[in-house]
């Protein structure tokens, strides 16, 4: 009877505007939820068969429900650096435990970056989710695998110390008088002869500093004494001498030569003592050996005189002195460079790469299936996920200092809202009428 077909149409209709309730209940409850990804319910027909011309047997309604995952929120300013957000296609890869994915294992896919340090030194979302990405090797360069989670990391900064890097140049810029007496002896000038204890005075000092391997600072002086009218003997010692191997550099001399200048008071060459590179620009390295005290390893340093120093007619002086080396440095923070690096900074004002954030972009990503912690898992309908750096391979750009917004547009919903209500309303009121009806078709045999 096409009353009892009503009455189950009803059913369905409440059954239906239920569950739309349901979605439109969910969007507005996570509409302050990072990167979450609005729901929307779509209705489809139910159609029975029908068997006369003369009655109609309803089917009814059925509700689908899909979520708009391809749909971006807007970017929101964050306070903390390493809050990241997505702009374009793509997800982050992330796992309950910070182990190493296997295919097939415990990988999912989010968008919500909301990341922090926990007391491991893993990265995690507010969710609790571990990031993965590829490990940055010593030498900067990056294994990626579009296809592979093998190469995939957790990505945890608790191994990660002090950085300090041993002085390679050392650049001396200043100006040795023109107008200086030339040493004549006696004695007469020999390599050495600045250093040695009661030896030749110098005619004019100054210092440098450096750093061994450990990131010691270590002091050296420069002597220069004027043996020609446009020549200057110059000797590097060690200061204290005894930082040194007093074997291998007595009275801790490092290096010995002379600055040839021009005519103009600029550099014309350097020869080292021994002459082994009377042209040498500039002054070729000179090995160092640390006192077995000291614990540094050994180390060369060139000592850049060419550029910087002159002879001119105006007295002695030291503008500038430049090293390359770095003390230990302690960890400040991350930062996300390039093509999506993440980089630690030291406050030695050093900076070192140690992992590529990767995305994973698929097919259909608004058939990925919705897992907890605004996670998603691949699907059949989805295709398979291909992991690339940002900016290739169809995935977008992480930007880092922001996070992706909700989707939900709260004026959509209440809309929707209304008229879901006004529908269960309508749909009940089939019900209410089938059961009048009823009453008065039982009502005729009385």
């Amino acid at each position: 009877m096409s009353i009892y077909s009503a009455l189950r149409a009803g059913v369905s209709g409440l059954a239906a505007q239920s569950s739309a309730l349901a979605v439109v209940s969910d969007n507005i409850a996570n509409v302050n939820t990072t990167a979450y990804k609005r729901a929307l319910t779509s209705f489809a027909p139910l159609v029975n068969g029908q068997n006369q011309l003369t009655t109609y047997n309803a089917g009814g309604v059925v509700s689908q429900t899909r979520r708009l995952v391809e749909v971006e929120g807007s970017l929101e300013q964050s306070r903390s650096p390493i809050d990241m957000a997505i702009e374009g296609n793509g997800f982050f890869v992330v796992s309950r435990v910070p182990s190493q994915l296997v295919e097939g294992g415990d990988m999912l896919f989010t968008r919500s970056g909301s990341f922090q340090i926990d007391a491991q030194g893993n990265l995690v979302n507010a969710e609790g989710f571990f990031l993965h990405g590829w490990p940055v090797a010593a030498d900067g360069t990056v294994d990626p695998s579009p296809s592979s989670l093998s190469v995939l990391r957790p990505v945890n900064i608790g191994g990660v110390g002090g950085v300090a890097e041993p002085t390679k140049t050392i650049s001396i810029n200043g100006n040795l008088q023109a107008n200086q007496a030339v040493y004549a002896g006696p004695p007469a000038y020999s390599a050495g002869s600045l250093s040695a204890p009661g030896g030749i005075s110098k005619h004019f000092e100054t210092t440098v500093e450096g750093f061994d391997s450990l990131g010691s600072a270590r002091t050296m002086s420069v002597r220069f004494l004027k043996t020609a009218p446009n020549q200057w003997a110059f000797e590097v010692a060690a200061n204290p001498a005894a930082a040194v191997n007093l074997v291998a550099h007595p009275n801790g001399l490092l290096a010995s030569g002379y600055l040839n200048f021009n005519a103009d008071g600029t550099v014309g060459s350097i020869t080292n003592l021994p002459a082994s590179n009377p042209a040498a620009i500039p002054f070729a390295p000179f090995a160092v050996d640390w006192a077995d005290a000291t614990g540094a390893s050994n180390q060369t340093i060139t000592l850049d005189m060419a550029k910087g120093v002159s002879q001119f007619a105006i007295p002695f002086g030291v503008s500038s002195v430049t090293s390359d080396g770095v003390p230990p440095g302690e960890l400040l923070g991350l930062q996300l460079e390039g093509a999506g690096l993440l980089t630690a900074q030291f406050s030695n004002g050093r900076t070192r790469a140690l992992y590529q954030l990767p995305l994973a972009t698929f097919r259909t990503a608004n058939n990925l299936e919705a897992a907890e912690g605004g996670t998603y898992r691949t699907t059949l309908g989805s295709g398979p996920y291909s992991i690339n750096a940002m900016n290739s391979g169809g995935a977008g750009k992480i930007k880092s200092g922001v996070l992706e917004a909700s989707n939900v547009d709260l004026a959509t919903e209440f809309t929707t809202l209304i008229t879901t209500q006004r529908a269960y309303s309508a749909s009940a009121r089939i019900i209410t009428t089938s059961d009048q009806m009823l009453e008065e078709l039982i009502a005729i045999k009385r």
